[in-house]
Formats: C-alpha cells, structure tokens, sequence
C-alpha cells in the first residue's frame, strides 16, 4: 500500500476527515438554521449537493409533520441549553422518500467560546428498525407459542405464505421438524384438491378482512396421512406493516368421524320411521276400503292422507345433505304434486318463497297445508273441479301461509272459534295453529276461501 504523507494543516485534516464519513451527513447551520456546509456524507444521504441546499433552510430535512410541530426549533433549543440534543425520527431526502434516523446536534463555538452555530449529524438506522421491528414480531409469536398446549399446532407464516415459525404442537400434529418446514409453502399442509382452489389463499384473505378466519378441513401430513383439522388464522401485525398470518389447529379427527357416523344413524333412523309410516298409511288405506260405512272409510281415508304427509317429510330428510333443516319451497312443491296427483279432478299451484325450516316445523306446516288443501277439494268443490293456490312469503324472521280457492266458499254453519264447529279437519287446522305459535285468518271471498296462517320462522 502506498504511504502518503500526514498533512501538517490541521484545518485540512478536519476537512478530510468529514469528507471521509460517507455514512454519516455532518451539516453546519447558523443559529437561525441556515445550512452553512454539507459534507458528501449528507449528500450522500439526503441527494441534496451542497450547491442546492447551502443558504437553505435545515428543516426541508424533516417531514411535513415535524416542520408543523417545530422540532428542528426544538432541537436547536436544546442543544443551545444543554450542549447536546439527541433525536431518532423519520427524516426526508430530496426525491421525497424517507428513512428512520439518529441524529445529534451540538452547537458550534468559536477560539473564544462563543457560540456561532450549529452542528448536526445523522445517521441512517432504517435497517436497525427493521430488525427492531422484527425482533418484536419474533418475540411476540414466541409468547403466543410459550402459552399454548402441544395438543395445538401453532405457527406463523409471512404474506407470502412461507412458514416462518413452527411450535412443538405443530411437529407432533403434521410430523415435519422445524427444520424441514421454515420456509416452505405453507400449501405443503394442505390437500392438493384445496391447493388448486385456492384455499391458503381465501383464509389469509378472510383473516385480514375480518381478523380471524375460522376453518374445518382435512390437512396433510409429512407422512401423506390426513386428519380433520379444526383453525382459527389470524393476521401478525408488526408497528408499521402487516408482517404475516398466525394459524391455531388442533386435530378432531375423531370427532369429526363420530359427527359424520351420528349423521348416519340420523338418517337411517329417519328412512326407518318413513318406512314405518308408510306401512302404518297402507294398513289404514286396506281398513277404508273395507269399510262398511262411508264416514268410516273417509275417517280412515282422511287418517292414511296424514300419516303419509308425515312419511313424504321423513322421505325428503334422510335424501338431502342435512337433515335437521327442510328447504320449503322444495317440501310444499312436492307435497302439493302428490296432493295433485291423488285427485284427477282437481289441480294445486304453489308460488313458495325458498326459506329454510326447522325440521319439526316443516312437518307440523306439511300437516296444515295438507289439511287445507284436501278440506278444499271436499268442500270447495264438491261437485266441481278446481285450482287451489298454496302461497308463503317469507319476510324477516315470519312466514306468512296461504292456501285459497275459487270455490263455493264457507257454509253458513262455518265458525273461526277453536271452541265451535265439528269439522275433525278444522280442529286439526287450529291445533297445528297453536303449536306453530301461529295466526290465522280466515276470509270468506264468496266465491272462494283463503286461510292465511303467521307464524315464526323458528321456534
């Protein structure tokens, strides 16, 4: 290495040795804080060259908000009363972006003490508040891990979907090691069915979105087995970004299999009842056609009608994917087929709104529609065919029923009052009425009836 020789003017050393600091902007102000040098360093720092920002004022270095509030005022205060004034803050370049910093200021004194000015130095620490950041959002997952169970698989990944960290929950649950799994896709733990669709990516969406995003599905594990995971993804916010996802699951494989099996008996207990009421429907059907009395075989005719509306609302449960819930649109379209169908004389039409019912109360509004709609293919027409109109509106939380016809209308005799009458069907009517928590309205339009039934949606 070549030697040079040391400079024997001290004032030229002092100069060198500020232009050597590259990494650090040493800037001079008067006291009114008029830059008066800036070294390469600050240059190199801010973009400013020194002829653009010599004569200038020194708070174009700080933001829009610290130029309101005052601080480089503030700062000259202090190192002007207490011979220092140290400061970590954001501060601006010349293009307009920004960098954390470290600065101090000191004042400047000449031969004889006096103070003439101001000296500033800074320093770029983004990269150390990065880190700080960082290390935060490190820590705080390690508490979260620290306070779980190992019966949970607990970890984080980045917005990227790369695993960033892996609890001891997480190894015994999935089988991969810590060392195996940072950095990967966090898709690796998921079905490939699920990968292609999307799923990783519509969870960390719901998450930020709506800060959790609670998930059951079947995950994968290192060995290729799966298991029924039950999560919750929730997003990690560092100070100043989002710095990724956090994700809590814990295997129910065996409850989700002691579900599905439950669901199983459920349905084949419900095609055993509705197998069981369709025998009771054909013994009471032979027991009307060997009747002797016509009011018997009606009584019983009218009975085996019941028990089989019964049996249709058991037949469409154990077919459809859950089977506490009815569709009633679907149900009343098909009870009405099949009450079309037991009559050539007269026909049903059905304007139903799609609405989802309670199992048990779709069979008590099955009996009542099957009860108007028969009393009006006796009564209303008689001696005439007909159209009988079954309507529901579903609005809010009520159901509002109709069932109408074009008929010869009530008999003078009829009466609304559950106390009157000796109609079997109307007692029937007002008994399903109350267990339903429902109103009815009855209305004479001569020519024609409409029963209109209010209840509750849900119990």
């Amino acid at each position: 290495m070549d030697r040079y020789p040391f400079p024997s003017d001290e004032a030229g050393i002092y100069r060198h040795m500020i232009e050597s600091a590259l990494d650090y902007a040493i800037i001079s102000m008067d006291l009114d804080g008029t830059v008066a040098t800036w070294s390469a360093g600050a240059e190199n720092l801010f973009g400013y060259c020194a002829n653009e920002i010599v004569g200038q004022s020194g708070t174009v270095i700080f933001t829009f908000e610290d130029q309101l509030a005052g601080a480089a005022l503030k700062e000259m205060r202090v190192a002007l009363a207490t011979g220092r004034a140290d400061d970590n803050r954001w501060h601006v370049r010349e293009d307009g972006s920004m960098f954390w910093a470290s600065g101090l200021m000191m004042p400047l004194r000449n031969d004889d003490g006096k103070i003439y000015g101001l000296m500033k130095i800074v320093r770029d620490r983004t990269r150390a508040l990065q880190d700080d950041e960082a290390l935060r959002a490190s820590e705080e997952r390690l508490q979260l891990i620290l306070e779980s169970a190992i019966d949970y698989a607990i970890f984080a990944f980045d917005r990227d979907g790369r695993v960033i960290s892996w609890n001891t929950g997480a190894c015994r649950i999935f089988g991969y090691e810590e060392r195996e799994i940072l950095g990967r896709d966090v898709g690796t733990l998921f079905l490939p069915t699920d990968r292609e669709d999307g799923a990783p990516q519509r969870e960390m969406k719901a998450a930020l979105e709506r800060g959790r995003a609670e998930n059951e599905r079947f995950h994968l594990r290192k060995d290729g087995s799966t298991f029924w995971g039950s999560g919750l993804t929730m997003p990690l916010r560092a100070r100043h970004q989002r710095a990724g996802f956090l994700k809590v699951l814990r295997d129910d494989t065996d409850r989700h299999f002691a579900d599905e099996h439950q669901e199983i008996m459920m349905r084949e207990m419900s095609h055993r009842i509705k197998n069981s009421l369709a025998l009771v429907a054909g013994m009471l059907a032979m027991q009307a056609r060997s009747a002797k009395q016509a009011e018997v075989g009606q009584a019983l005719r009218d009975a085996e009608a019941r028990v089989g509306t019964i049996a249709q609302v058991h037949d469409q449960l154990w077919r459809q994917p859950h089977i506490e819930t009815v569709d009633l649109a679907d149900f009343l379209s098909s009870l009405c087929q099949r009450l079309e169908q037991s009559t050539s004389r007269h026909a049903v039409s059905v304007d139903v709104d799609s609405c989802t019912v309670d199992a048990d109360r779709a069979i008590q509004i099955a009996l009542l529609v099957n009860e108007l709609v028969t009393n009006a293919f006796k009564h209303a027409y008689s001696d005439t065919c007909g159209t009988v109109s079954v309507i529901a509106r579903s609005t809010g939380d009520e159901i509002c029923l109709e069932v109408a016809d074009a008929g010869k209308g009530l008999p003078a005799e009829f009466s609304a009052d559950e106390n009157d009458g000796k109609s079997l069907g109307m007692k029937v009517v007002r008994a399903l009425v109350q267990q339903l928590r429902a109103e009815l309205q009855v209305e004479d339009r001569r020519p024609g009836t409409s029963f209109v039934i209010r209840l509750p949606r849900n119990n």
